[in-house]
């Protein structure tokens, strides 16, 4: 990467700003909560399902999770069923090929009912949440960076390696997007990210993530097939439900490397339910790559935190590890996650969102500079994606860790392969 103008840089310090400032994520998140109450269903996104969300304190912070439920393995759930009694209700998960079952009670103690079966030797735990990143807007959001990526291959989306992006789906509106940039990707009512959840009003928390994501993947990869999966609500809120169901999915439509750019933490710490058992279907030939997510912390983020998966951490401009990204020995590689620039999307932010609000509508190639983990995942799919056209996907992981310095907790760290035109 070149050296940013002085606003790009600016742009950089905010989104970094952030990431660290925990009193701006406690609020952010408490927005969230508020406006995910109750379950709402889009049926204009293909019947897509908004859960609603509560949060568990651990530690002086808050995991999020659906509110109501315990999820356990369908192996298990015979024995859980007997363990947890007439307070719960058994439901079936709206996953066919997702071998998991819903508990759900209105009194019960859900903490005590879950460590209740896990000293039972039963694996069970709340329905977590796995968001984009609950911070991804406010202060320090997308902005409007001064660079854009250097011009694609005049073909693009020709190759034989797919790619599937679960994530807060895709926006790519012809009039705002050249089919160059993000041809081949198919946009649907199953995958379509509405951006907002208020007709006409400010891009949400997470809308345009996905479109995004997308783009950094395609920047990297011009010849990768792509394949867009709608998991994340348009605040970047999905549950590990959906996220196990859209893998399941990619699984089928046989897609060599999935990119997971969200993550939770989980309760004390043990693996969430439903991404273990949709992880345990994935052959081994795919590779799944996920964010390690940006808290600054060395606990376990899902599913990076999979031995399954390869987690990204963060690097800043100058190939050190970044402050903000998550850590730790589960960390597999790092690439540069700051002032990242890709596709994005025709929306605006309020000065109650960002201090600097940006306005996209009237831009007809809509580029955004944003920050975190989420980021780098791409740039680490994408490689292997390049490269996998000439061998396999996981040959591509192996030569690809094999360019990169070890540096402590945050992996194999390499080099990012974007490259902006800056003006």
């Amino acid at each position: 990467m070149g050296k940013e103008p002085r606003r790009d840089r600016d742009g950089i310090r905010r989104q970094v700003s952030v990431l660290l400032d925990r009193a701006a994520q406690i609020t952010t998140v408490a927005t969230i909560l508020e406006s995910h109450r109750e379950e709402v269903r889009e049926p204009d996104f293909g019947d897509f399902v908004r859960s609603p969300v509560t949060a568990v304190s651990q530690d002086g912070a808050n995991i999020l999770v659906v509110p109501g439920e315990i999820l356990v393995h369908d192996e298990r759930a015979d024995e859980a069923a007997t363990l947890l009694g007439a307070d719960f209700r058994r439901e079936p998960i709206a996953c066919p090929k997702l071998p998991v079952t819903r508990f759900r009670s209105e009194v019960a103690d859900l903490a005590a009912a879950t460590d209740a079966l896990h000293t039972a030797g039963i694996p069970a735990n709340f329905s977590h949440i796995t968001p984009s990143g609950p911070y991804i807007k406010g202060a320090g959001g997308a902005e409007m960076p001064n660079g854009t990526p250097v011009e694609l291959e005049s073909t693009v989306g020709d190759g034989r390696i797919r790619v599937a992006i679960i994530d807060t789906g895709i926006n790519m509106n012809d009039t705002h997007w050249p089919k160059s940039w993000l041809a081949g990707i198919t946009q649907d009512g199953a995958n379509t990210d509405p951006l907002t959840a208020v007709s006409k009003g400010p891009l949400d928390h997470g809308g345009g993530h996905g479109t995004f994501v997308a783009g950094v993947v395609r920047q990297v990869a011009p010849h990768a097939q792509i394949q867009v999966y709608r998991a994340l609500d348009s605040d970047g809120i999905g549950s590990e439900v959906a996220v196990a169901c859209a893998i399941l999915s990619a699984v089928a439509a046989g897609v060599d490397i999935i990119n997971l750019s969200l993550g939770t933490d989980s309760y004390k710490d043990r693996p969430p339910v439903a991404l273990t058992a949709a992880l345990e279907l994935v052959p081994d030939e795919i590779v799944v790559v996920a964010a390690a997510g940006n808290d600054g912390s060395t606990r376990p983020n899902w599913p990076g935190a999979a031995k399954r998966v390869v987690a990204v951490g963060a690097l800043d401009q100058d190939m050190k590890p970044a402050p903000w990204s998550n850590r730790g020995s589960w960390v597999d590689v790092s690439t540069v996650g700051e002032g990242v620039v890709s596709t994005f999307v025709p929306g605006y932010e309020t000065a109650a969102q960002d201090a600097e609000p940006e306005d996209w509508r009237l831009d007809t190639t809509p580029w955004a500079m944003w920050t975190g983990t989420s980021f780098a995942a791409p740039q680490i799919t994408g490689l292997i994606a390049r490269d996998a056209e000439a061998s396999d996907v996981r040959t591509a992981f192996a030569n690809l860790r094999a360019t990169g310095t070890h540096v402590a907790d945050w992996g194999i760290a390499i080099a990012s392969p974007l490259k902006y035109s800056l003006v």
